[in-house]
Parts: C-alpha cells; sequence; structure tokens
C-alpha cells in the first residue's frame, strides 16, 4: 500500500502542482475561468468559474483556484524572486478539484500545494486513480523533498487501497 501511495501521489499530484509553480516559464501554462480578480490587502490572485489549468503534460479544473504571493513584510508588498518574478506561497485549488496527467486522475474538494516547504495536501473525499487502482482517505499529504506520502483516515472515512494484483497460480 505505501508503494502504491508512492507511485500515484508522485506522479500524479506533486508533479502537477509543483510542476506548474516551479516551472511554469519553462512550458506554456494557460488558465482559463469565468472571472479572475487580484486582492492587494492579501496579496492573492484568485481566478472564479470553470478553473482550467492548462499545461501540455497535466490539466487542472477547480471551480476556485487561489494563488497566494507572499508578503514582504511591507503592507501591501508583495515578495520578489531573483528574476523579478513573484514569490508564490500557496496555491489552493477548490470546489470539484481535479487533476489529471496521462492516465492517472486525482479528484478533492480542495487540494492546497505549499511551495517552500514542497507539500501538497488534498482533502474533502481524496482520491487518486491509477487506471484500476485508487487509493483514498479523509487527507493525502505528499512531501516532495522526502518523496513520502501519508493517506490519513479517521471517523468519516477509513484509508482504502484498490489495486490489482495478478491472479494466484
Amino acid at each position: 500500500m505505501v508503494r502504491l501511495v508512492k507511485i500515484m501521489a508522485t506522479t500524479l499530484v506533486l508533479a502537477c502542482i509543483a510542476a506548474y509553480v516551479h516551472a511554469q516559464d519553462q512550458v506554456p501554462v494557460k488558465i482559463l475561468s469565468d472571472q479572475m480578480d487580484y486582492v492587494q490587502e492579501n496579496n492573492t490572485v484568485i481566478f472564479r468559474g470553470n478553473v482550467h489549468v492548462d499545461r501540455e503534460d497535466f490539466q487542472i479544473w477547480s471551480d476556485k483556484l487561489t494563488v497566494f504571493m507572499e508578503s514582504s513584510g511591507e503592507q501591501g508588498q508583495m515578495s520578489m524572486g531573483p528574476d523579478g518574478s513573484q514569490d508564490i506561497e500557496k496555491l489552493l485549488a477548490e470546489g470539484s478539484v481535479r487533476i489529471e496527467r496521462d492516465k492517472q486522475v486525482g479528484t478533492s474538494e480542495k487540494a492546497t500545494y505549499w511551495t517552500k516547504r514542497g507539500v501538497v495536501v488534498m482533502e474533502g473525499n481524496p482520491v487518486l486513480k491509477d487506471g484500476e487502482s485508487s487509493i483514498s482517505g479523509e487527507v493525502i499529504t505528499y512531501h516532495l523533498e522526502d518523496n513520502r506520502g501519508v493517506v490519513e483516515g479517521g471517523e468519516r472515512q477509513r484509508v482504502q487501497a484498490i489495486f490489482m494484483a495478478p491472479p494466484t497460480p
């Protein structure tokens, strides 16, 4: 089961979201939505309504995507990276979140990617599928640097792993 978590979480969720944040200038990234708002008071960019992130190697759909920019400590001032780009603290996808890459699909009601810590947290009925194999729980957390995934169960939902195994001879 640990192997299934590592394979699915690594190749689907983290590769998709991490690639979006860290390599968005390497391949074209198109974000479509019904509306976009910039809120200076809390340094956020909010995409609402039929959000679709499209890259050549993956796609993300959600009802809402919020990009949280890091603050420099001065009121209303965003932190700037060495190349002049604005530093991203985290990405938050909410509402009917779906991430697809090749034959792999992840779904949840909420997915948060913490850029500095390299951690993705999927909540709200998270399910990761790879073909006919799947894993689910209450919370799925993946740590990029450690290549480590954790699926937590709880009162509402226990951890469930379904994977295809060869028949016994």
